[in-house]
């Protein structure tokens, strides 16, 4: 007897939920859709009170992300599928351990092979323990890179300052060794705000731990000797630095 795999669909346009439904029907007959939802809340309540194998999940939805959803779950064994249209987020989904990442407009010959693939390893897949342990792993104490060619974990403590390089951002760490990442600064900026990163300037992001000391109030010698000047607008934000450090 055939087994059955219990599936999700979270999706914003209903357009796209009942396309993707179809789809799934035709490259999977064992898939079971036992519930679709538009929106973070109604999905969060679906998620905690039904079993699903696996979540297809689109990123953008009416009343916030995805994201939202996984942080708001305390406990769960299924596995997440993202499909979207933005693939600015495939390195967020990694750090989320996706199961997989489509792009839509959706290739069924992907979906199909991730299916299959989902099918073949489900019984050796990640758990809901391991998942909290690799989610910790990665966001307290690590950041996931892409620099083109693969992902690189690198040691936040390591990283000793980040420059912008047009659209693609410049990381500099202890270990002498530069990586060059395809986001801007922007995007790094968002994720090290809170792990002890200071804006010196429009294109250079620095870790305060980093700082060996600060000349004038108007730049910092940094770990590896290296001066980097801040900008005037943030030199308010230096001095307010200066008086949290003091």
């Amino acid at each position: 007897m055939k087994q059955t795999i219990s599936a999700v669909i979270i999706e914003d346009e209903e357009e796209a939920t009942i396309y993707l439904t179809s789809i799934l029907q035709k490259l999977c007959d064992s898939i079971q859709i036992i519930a679709t939802s538009n929106c973070v809340i109604d999905a969060i309540k679906i998620l905690n009170s039904t079993t699903p194998e696996l979540v297809f999940m689109d990123i953008k939805l009416l009343d916030g992300d995805a994201f939202q959803i996984l942080d708001a779950i305390h406990d769960y064994n299924f596995e997440v599928i993202f499909i979207t249209a933005y693939s600015d987020y495939l390195e967020k989904a990694l750090e989320y351990h996706a199961f997989n990442f489509v792009q839509k407009p959706i290739d069924t010959a992907k979906l199909k092979n991730i299916v299959q693939r989902y099918i073949r390893l489900k019984d050796r897949l990640f758990t809901k323990q391991k998942y909290i342990v690799f989610k910790e792993f990665m966001t307290e104490s690590r950041l996931l890179i892409y620099t083109g060619n693969e992902h690189n974990l690198l040691e936040i403590d390591s990283i000793i300052k980040c420059c912008a390089d047009g659209n693609y951002t410049i990381f500099t760490t202890k270990h002498k060794r530069d990586y060059l990442a395809s986001k801007p600064l922007k995007y790094y900026e968002e994720l090290l705000s809170e792990k002890g990163f200071f804006r010196a300037s429009r294109s250079v992001l620095v870790n305060i731990k980093h700082i060996q000391s600060i000349y004038k109030k108007e730049s910092l010698v940094l770990s590896n000797n290296e001066k980097v000047i801040v900008s005037t607008r943030n030199k308010s934000k230096l001095t307010n630095l200066i008086k949290e450090l003091a």
